[in-house]
């Protein structure tokens, strides 16, 4: 089985990085039988549940908490997590505004430790033009809540259990996630939009180069296949082995998803 372990919910329409498809014909055109869909906030999170309590054999939820209101929603989330709707835990800190390391965060933790579920992080820099005043968005958002290996450090000697997934292969920290993941068992990479780091390096790396250095030196068994920006065909294109690429495109998702 394929499966696209990072694709959006609102994407459902829509996948703006493959050709406007929706997500049920994308899926189709790119070969994979599953997606893991992510939920940036509690509008976005109704609709995946729906989505994928009427398709769950195309799709598992990877769920929203809101920090601001942190028990009100883990008690939510954790019905959908009962249920076997959410299946995992999507942060992004310099977009939710929250240090990742906080020890107030600490109970979100906590909470996919206790159900043994994953979470995944935005990591790596983006290069936003502008600020929308709408979101609460402060000046030095990009900086004290980006999101630095040293606080995924932080997180992981508190919680060494805890199965963390860097999406981006770590962006522009790849090399300092890398070694998180050398360093600690349950830190996985995941190879979504891996086009847009790679062609910003100097000299510039291919997508291929970037997936076999990872596995060269964590593993195949920790690297796993994330749609956004980047197809099957990309990974197939590697120097791997067959089980190298059975582990990447979807058993190790099913693994660590529990599908």
């Amino acid at each position: 089985m394929r499966i696209d372990s990072h694709s959006h919910i609102f994407s459902l329409n829509g996948v703006e990085y493959h050709r406007g498809m929706p997500l049920l014909d994308y899926q189709k055109d790119i070969g994979v039988e599953m997606c893991g869909v992510i939920a940036g906030d509690d509008e976005e999170q109704e609709l995946l549940v729906e989505t994928v309590r009427r398709y769950p054999q195309k799709f598992y939820g990877i769920g929203y908490v809101d920090h601001k209101n942190l028990y009100p929603s883990l008690k939510k989330i954790e019905g959908y997590i009962k249920e076997g709707v959410i299946r995992g835990i999507k942060m992004h800190p310099y977009v939710q505004l929250f240090q990742l390391d906080d020890p107030k965060i600490n109970p979100i933790y906590e909470l996919a430790l206790s159900y043994d579920i994953p979470v995944i992080f935005h990591v790596g820099w983006l290069n936003f033009n502008t600020i929308d005043p709408t979101r609460d968005m402060i000046a030095d958002y990009r900086y004290s809540c980006m999101g630095f290996p040293v606080q995924f450090g932080n997180v992981m000697e508190r919680y060494p259990k805890l199965k963390l997934i860097a999406a981006h292969m770590g962006g522009n920290y790849y090399f300092e996630m890398l070694a998180m993941a050398e360093r600690f068992e349950n830190v996985y990479l995941d190879t979504a939009w891996l086009e847009h780091w790679g062609s910003h390096r100097l000299p510039p790396v291919t997508v291929q180069e970037w997936i076999e250095h990872a596995v060269k030196f964590i593993g195949s068994k920790k690297v796993l296949y994330g749609g956004e920006g980047t197809v099957p065909e990309d990974v197939l294109k590697c120097r791997l082995t067959k089980e190298q690429f059975d582990d990447i495109l979807g058993d190790n998702a099913k693994r660590i998803y529990k599908l």
